[in-house]
């Protein structure tokens, strides 16, 4: 989608034509195996008991290559993370696309290749890269499990790792996060529509920091314009969607991205 300007649909089949993606891929498309991946990495990273369903997840079927065009040139890439990270007493532990700088480690890790990105208070940042899908990697990865363990049955050995965490679950709800966003919008091509915009974001503590108009339709009369927000809250956001949801001059809020900065 971000170098080819294909459709979702057609990139996944492809993907799944590849072996990059499997017959029934649900749980890659809404995130929810990036998910299970977090919730151990949290436990262990953070010496946790994570709760799965306190991970919150979103998956990627709803971008579409616009987005990637306008968030190039915005100076980001987009890219599916899932993040990790203290806030306070607590942790942030959530899985969704995200718009990250262009120039960043993670947005060069493209294709079948994943990479884990750590950032340690003494190691200081450390990435972990190699090939995430594919019947090569998975096939190594599944004989490399079956000798470890016939390893330790030919030595009569226990190696299971033993996990006592030091506490119990901390995560952070998503309605309390702070980040930036990225809107796309499809709107009346008429005075004052900006301005409604602006007010419904205002009254719940979201500035805007830019506003591009894409793209018109004299038509339909209707245009396509792109939003950048400064730092705000998850929850601020979401009761301001409904609002903008209801003012007539909105026709719908194309997507909304969250943007990180890596």
């Amino acid at each position: 989608m971000a170098h080819d300007n294909l459709d979702f649909n057609i990139a996944l089949k492809q993907a799944q034509k590849l072996g990059y993606a499997e017959a029934n891929p649900a749980n890659d498309i809404s995130g929810l195996d990036a998910a299970y991946k977090l919730a151990i990495l949290t436990s262990l990273g953070f010496d946790m008991d994570v709760n799965f369903d306190e991970v919150f997840y979103e998956g990627i079927s709803r971008l579409n290559p616009r987005d990637f065009r306008y968030a190039s040139e915005f100076g980001y890439a987009i890219k599916l993370l899932a993040i990790a990270k203290r806030s306070g007493k607590l942790v942030e532990a959530r899985v969704h696309p995200v718009l990250i700088p262009a120039e960043s480690l993670l947005a060069k890790v493209d294709g079948v290749y994943n990479a884990i990105y750590v950032i340690g208070d003494l190691v200081g940042n450390v990435l972990f890269y190699g090939q995430g899908a594919g019947p090569s990697a998975t096939s190594s990865a599944v004989i490399a499990d079956i000798i470890n363990i016939a390893q330790n049955i030919n030595a009569r050995r226990d190696n299971a790792p033993r996990f006592i965490p030091e506490k119990t679950s901390g995560i952070q709800p998503i309605s309390d996060i702070q980040t930036r966003y990225y809107f796309r919008m499809q709107i009346l091509d008429q005075p004052g529509v900006l301005a409604q915009i602006s007010a419904a974001m205002g009254n719940h503590m979201i500035s805007i920091a830019s506003v591009i108009q894409k793209e018109s339709d004299p038509s339909t009369r209707t245009a396509e314009i792109v939003i950048m927000t400064h730092p705000a809250s998850e929850n601020a956001v979401q009761k301001a969607i409904k609002v903008i949801n209801r003012l007539g001059v909105v026709k719908e809020i194309s997507n909304f991205i969250r943007v990180e900065a890596i």
